[in-house]
């Protein structure tokens, strides 16, 4: 069988093409929902259901990096992907915590700042501290800037949590 090479550049506009597919079902979802309900009873089901999304996904990842041999700690998270690769623009900026990155382009902050849905989709992005706290209890991720809240990028950390 032949092996096909896709592109860089075109894998990269199909993952962005899919991804603002999805911020635009969660677009379409989260403002009937709201319609259906009102904004504050809306809000509380769109924030429940981001928060168990995430949850499933960080027992998930969990499950994938511990079953790869990796250490149970926070700082593991990253030894695998989560994303796909090719559809956010992301710099590491730390050599000592691989989590301490910026999100320069988000495909899902695009497709909702386009539509002026930044208020309702920045409840999306609770999905990160769902993740980790699901991935490892002792887990304090923050967003440190968010392009949703008018910053210029995202950027995100997640440490250790401190104990009193």
């Amino acid at each position: 069988m032949e092996e096909k090479m896709v592109p860089l550049d075109a894998a990269q506009r199909e993952v962005r093409k899919m991804a603002d597919m999805m911020a635009a079902l969660y677009r379409h979802f989260s403002q009937e929902i709201i319609d259906a309900v009102g904004e504050a009873k809306g809000v509380e089901i769109i924030q429940n259901a981001v928060w168990r999304y995430g949850q499933e996904r960080g027992r998930q990842h969990r499950e994938k990096v511990l079953g790869q041999g990796f250490p149970d700690e926070p700082e593991s998270y990253t030894k695998l992907p989560d994303l796909p690769a090719f559809g956010w623009d992301v710099e590491k900026l730390s050599a000592t915590n691989p989590s301490h990155v910026r999100v320069t382009y988000c495909p899902f902050a695009a497709h909702w700042k386009e539509k002026g849905f930044q208020k309702i989709g920045r409840l999306y992005c609770a999905v990160d501290q769902a993740k980790y706290s699901a991935f490892h209890e002792n887990s304090d991720y923050a967003h440190l800037q968010n392009t949703l809240d008018g910053d210029d990028c995202c950027e995100m950390i997640c440490r250790k949590k401190v104990e009193p």
